[in-house]
């Protein structure tokens, strides 16, 4: 009976899973023209994160064959109750739209599966539900390299998107040799960064060089500025470089604002007060000021990312891990009040950074006060260390930093090299190596 049993749950389990593949290749088909992108559709999640090995600062990207590191995704829902939420993974071109491969092609498992680890928030004033799932596990592991984004939804049949997350698996062929050089353009010589880029195939053959690999960049984990598609500019024997002479040239911004609200019990440096009362916590950072025009400040920070942590708490054991994990679900949240002081009335201002998804939300938006002449928004924020910007709008919706923060060729960068290889037969975006590299301005 129990082998009877057995077959018979695998055999509705492929049949849900055909039909899980045939709503796939329809969607796909559809939105073939669609780029995925990070983003968060639903008001209840909050804390999205998605990182290597209970590393947050990673970029993630892991090795194809590499069996000992994994992504995590973790987020949290803002309720006293645990939804259902199911989960698939789409494999993407370079563009980051929907790849013509069939889920067979680069998924061996299942997709459509639920998210069964979940965790109550304990000793907090405000309820949640932490979620984390953990990539590749039991039900999917991944045959290719490429550009995947996970799509987690909170119904059965998938059709309502709540979150999505890139991430990318590397083959690591061949060997990139990132390098900070000095901008070629003098009337940017001190606000932006060059990369140079060299790839050593070593024993990889690939027909037409020129035309079957491409290089993107990405600076500190954001997606909305990146280098994309740029074509080598030359090979010599099995070296390729890529084009050194403007084109991998990228604003360098200044180093991020940033608080630390691990402990709610005293203040730190940019918090001025804690009000700590019944019905939770309240956060006055220190107010800012607009930067565009000031020189240069050297500050440590976790270049525009942010990761969760409580102080206020005891570990079950001595373990850093172990304190890192238990604060997905002991760390509170606290509502914190941003201020930017300003004479000027500009249209819009915003509060950006990794926990917003490099995007201007409406509940990031920041409100004029005439009498305190300066711009307050209070958000929701789970206790840990966070950097941020401030933006304004530009003419194409995207964040606008120049008015606010500028740009210093000073700033220490994290920059994220992914080299992509399509050939002709095979017919779908492989990453061949990608490279993480610190670039220290004032080479």
């Amino acid at each position: 009976m129990r082998y009877l049993m057995k077959n018979m749950n695998n055999y509705l389990r492929l049949i849900f899973s055909a039909f899980i593949l045939l709503f796939a290749s329809s969607m796909s088909a559809q939105d073939a023209d669609f780029v995925y992108e990070d983003r968060v559709y639903d008001e209840l999640i909050r804390s999205v994160q998605i990182y290597i090995n209970n590393q947050p600062a990673l970029v993630p990207i892991i090795g194809l064959n590499s069996g000992f590191r994994s992504f995590t995704l973790r987020f949290d829902e803002m309720s006293d109750d645990a939804n259902e939420y199911f989960y698939r993974v789409v494999h993407c071109d370079r563009n980051w739209k929907a790849s013509d491969l069939e889920e067979i092609e680069y998924i061996e498992g299942f997709n459509g599966e639920e998210i069964q680890n979940y965790q109550f928030s304990t000793n907090t004033y405000v309820d949640y539900v932490n979620f984390s799932l953990t990539l590749p596990n039991e039900d999917i592991q991944f045959r290719i390299s490429g550009n995947y984004i996970l799509i987690v939804y909170d119904d059965e049949v998938m059709t309502n998107p709540v979150i999505m997350r890139r991430f990318m698996i590397d083959e690591e062929q061949v060997q990139l040799f990132t390098d900070l050089q000095r901008v070629n353009d003098v009337t940017k010589s001190n606000s932006h960064q060059q990369l140079d880029v060299k790839v050593d195939l070593g024993e990889m053959r690939i027909g037409d060089p020129m035309n079957e690999l491409s290089l993107s960049i990405v600076q500190n984990n954001r997606w909305d500025n990146m280098i994309n598609n740029s074509p080598p500019k030359f090979i010599s024997r099995n070296r390729v470089n890529f084009d050194n002479t403007g084109k991998l040239a990228m604003a360098a911004g200044k180093e991020f604002r940033q608080f630390d609200i691990r402990s709610l019990q005293y203040t730190t440096a940019y918090v001025s007060e804690i009000d700590l009362h019944d019905q939770g916590t309240n956060v006055l950072l220190h107010t800012e000021k607009p930067r565009a025009y000031r020189v240069y400040r050297d500050e440590v920070d976790f270049d525009g990312r942010y990761i969760v942590q409580n102080f206020d708490f005891q570990p079950s054991s001595n373990n850093v891990n172990s304190q890192s994990n238990e604060s997905n679900f002991n760390a509170d949240y606290a509502d914190v009040s941003f201020a930017l002081k300003m004479n000027q009335n500009l249209d819009e201002v915003y509060v950006v950074g990794a926990f917003t998804d490099w995007k201007l939300e409406e509940v990031y938006k920041m409100q004029y006060n005439n009498k305190h002449k300066g711009y307050h928004v209070t958000i929701p924020m789970k206790q840990g260390v966070y950097n941020y910007l401030f933006a304004t709008k530009g003419a194409d919706g995207k964040p606008y930093y120049d008015e606010l923060e500028g740009d210093s060729e000073e700033t220490v960068n994290f920059y994220t090299t992914i080299l992509y290889y399509r050939d002709f037969i095979q017919q779908y975006d492989r990453i061949i190596d990608t490279q993480q590299v610190i670039a220290i301005g004032k080479y």
